[in-house]
């Protein structure tokens, strides 16, 4: 009687193993790599739908590994079970049967959900006016009464969390221009940031 209840235990044990370890005596461990457009945010957590393994990544990590070794041949079908606040991810290369070759080519990519950037020009009368924010750049046009606030807008968004700085690349004829330091530089808030103020005085 009692070795039975050894066997069972040993049983028992023996199954437990095999299917923390993916079962049919895997050893091919699914993994991949994370890239970011734009600051890393935290909260992804993705998941082997083929056999239930969740998985919580590290903010910034730029890759995961899952704990449950795959067979060969055996199916899988890694998603995305939770996105990051503030970023949307997109995965490729994520469904397959799982051979040396396929448990490591998943590729995720998040991105951090982008805002739009610009203000306003307080003063401008002169022509050739040119603002930058890294390599994006806008021109402005005076208002046709010389003087009156005009809007401007960065053409391309920026990524929340990231950092911003607005400068004066081209200074317009006969003026000079300033960034207001008030709100620039600064870093891109989960909304649109309009507020930055740009003063131009006569030379």
């Amino acid at each position: 009687m009692k070795s039975s209840y050894l066997r069972a235990g040993f049983a028992l044990l023996c199954a437990a193993i095999l299917s923390a370890c993916g079962g049919n005596g895997g050893s091919l461990q699914l993994s991949g790599g994370i890239s970011y457009v734009g600051p890393a945010k935290a909260g992804l957590v993705l998941i082997n739908n083929s056999n239930g393994e969740k998985l919580t990544i590290e903010t910034g990590a730029t890759a995961f590994y899952f704990t449950k070794l795959l067979g060969t041949d055996e199916g899988f079908d890694i998603g995305i079970l939770t996105q990051p606040a503030g970023a949307n991810c997109d995965i490729v290369n994520n469904k397959g049967t799982a051979n040396y070759y396929t448990v490591g080519r998943t590729v995720v990519t998040c991105t951090a959900t982008p805002f739009t950037l610009g203000g306003t020009i307080k003063g401008l009368k002169g022509t050739g006016l040119v603002l930058a924010n890294g390599a994006d750049t806008v021109g402005v046009t005076p208002p046709a009464a010389a003087g009156a606030d005009v809007a401007f807008t960065f053409p391309s968004k920026v990524p929340n969390g990231a950092l911003y700085g607005g400068t004066v690349l081209t200074q317009p004829a006969g003026q000079t221009c300033t960034f207001d330091p008030g709100l620039n530089p600064g870093t891109m808030p989960f909304a649109d940031q309009k507020g930055l103020i740009v003063n131009c005085t006569n030379n």
